[in-house]
C-alpha cells in the first residue's frame, strides 16, 4: 500500500514549495542592501577624492556668477538713480 505522505515530502514541516519565497525574498533584501552600502561607500570615495584643480574651477564659476549679480546689482541701482 501506497502511503499519501510520501508523495509530498516537507521541509521545515512545511511543503517544500513554500520555503522558497521566503528565501527568494532574504535573498533579494540581502542583495540590495548589500547594493545600496556599496553604492553611497562609491560615491562617497569620489566626493573626497576630487583634484584641488575641480575645486579651482568650481570656486571661479562660482567667483564669475557672484560678480554677473554684483553688476547686475550695481546697473540697477544706478539707474534707479539716475531716475530720482
Amino acid at each position: 500500500m501506497a502511503q499519501k505522505g510520501t508523495q509530498n515530502p516537507k521541509a521545515l514541516g512545511r511543503p517544500s514549495g513554500s520555503i522558497n519565497a521566503p528565501i527568494a525574498a532574504f535573498t533579494m533584501a540581502v542583495l540590495l542592501c548589500t547594493y545600496c552600502f556599496s553604492s553611497i561607500r562609491t560615491a562617497r570615495q569620489d566626493a573626497q577624492a576630487q583634484t584641488p584643480a575641480t575645486s579651482k574651477q568650481r570656486a571661479s564659476r562660482v567667483d564669475k556668477d557672484a560678480s554677473w549679480v554684483q553688476q547686475a546689482l550695481e546697473e540697477s541701482q544706478a539707474e534707479k538713480g539716475g531716475k530720482r
